[in-house]
């Protein structure tokens, strides 16, 4: 007797195995297509970092120096009379502008004033920086513009820290300008060991300084930055910008125009494990972690994160782009980022 056959020529175990066999070829496939996606999103955010690192260059080419931070108070030195809710001028980012394709928006910013309004110590804040009015009486703020050469394709997170109204709410970046190998103490003395200061050259806690002799890297957290002259080690050598990840730090998340909000460091180690808004385990200090992992803790909240696999992408001051492992040695990673600890580096850190 024969085999009963479908009207599409097979029999049933033929189909089975047709089926089975285009199962498993798409299960073979899938993670290579996800691989590619990614190395796409990876290329694309390796380009927006070539975008600012050639911003940065041109930049010092226009001013003899690299952006500065709008922050005008850091406690005696500034001597201004401000605080810092009513000190921002935008950060270094926002100087970045002109040379990022976006002087319409940099045209709207008030250049001569300086100072915000403030309904209480982290209420609504209400600012110099309006910008384009939208439909009706709506206005919409500087700062919330949606900027994709500031925000790395792989980064799977928020772009606005408040939901509620987008026109309004930060818009967030996934890079920040480095401070270097900073005196960087943990908050409330939580997580000790990430301390930075490693060559005794960033000696002022957090970067709250306008004097660069008290500065590990080649911006502070105040209104100085480097000249390339003050980048001893070489051009080449020193981190300028790097990746991170906003809803893992309590400064990081008010976006790419805040004068006091991307200021990150070498001294907690790549990809460090913090806890982000809004994610298990989030705001507590657990036994395993005492206070490191804590999206407050700075030492480590502050420090450079990717979604990456393995490590996270930097911009050095030469404007050449690198992608750095999350395992490379602790003391190498902060020469990368102190632009005058003296110390050879070799070319290994290249291969990690």
């Amino acid at each position: 007797m024969k085999r009963q056959k479908n009207k599409s020529g097979f029999t049933l175990v033929e189909l089975l195995v047709v089926i089975a066999i285009i199962g498993i070829l798409v299960a073979l496939l899938l993670p290579a297509v996800s691989a590619a996606r990614e190395a796409a999103r990876k290329m694309s955010c390796s380009n927006n970092l070539k975008q600012i690192g050639l911003a940065l260059r041109t930049y010092h080419n226009t001013y003899s120096s690299l952006p500065i931070s709008g922050n005008y108070f850091w406690g005696r030195q500034s001597n201004n009379g401000r605080t810092w809710a009513d000190s921002s001028h935008g950060s270094q980012f926002t100087k970045l502008l002109p040379f990022l394709e976006q002087d319409p928006l940099y045209n709207q910013l008030n250049h001569m004033s300086v100072g915000r309004r403030q309904q209480g110590w982290g209420a609504t804040w209400v600012s110099n920086f309006e910008t384009t009015p939208l439909a009706g009486s709506q206005t919409r703020w500087f700062w919330s513009e949606l900027l994709p050469v500031f925000i790395c394709p792989s980064a799977n997170t928020d772009p606005y820290t408040d939901h509620t109204d987008t026109a309004f709410a930060p818009s967030i970046t996934t890079y920040a300008p480095s401070l270097g190998s900073q005196f960087n103490p943990s908050h409330g003395n939580w997580c000790p060991e990430y301390h930075g200061n490693l060559f005794s050259t960033g000696a002022s806690g957090h970067g709250n300084d306008g004097r660069g002799m008290y500065i590990s890297g080649v911006f502070s957290r105040a209104t100085w930055s480097a000249r390339f002259r003050d980048v001893t080690d070489g051009e080449s050598q020193v981190i300028a910008v790097g990746e991170t990840l906003p809803h893992k730090g309590d400064h990081l998340k008010n976006g790419w125009m805040h004068h006091n909000s991307i200021w990150c460091m070498t001294t907690g180690p790549i990809n460090y494990p913090v806890y982000g808004l809004g994610e298990p385990g989030f705001n507590q200090v657990n036994a395993q972690f005492p206070g490191c992992s804590n999206w407050r803790n700075w030492s480590t909240s502050q420090g450079f994160k990717s979604q990456h696999k393995g490590g996270a992408q930097f911009v050095l001051v030469d404007g050449s782009v690198q992608f750095l492992s999350e395992n490379i040695d602790y003391v190498t990673y902060n020469r990368l980022g102190d632009r005058r600890d003296g110390g050879p580096l070799g070319e290994q850190w290249k291969n990690n």
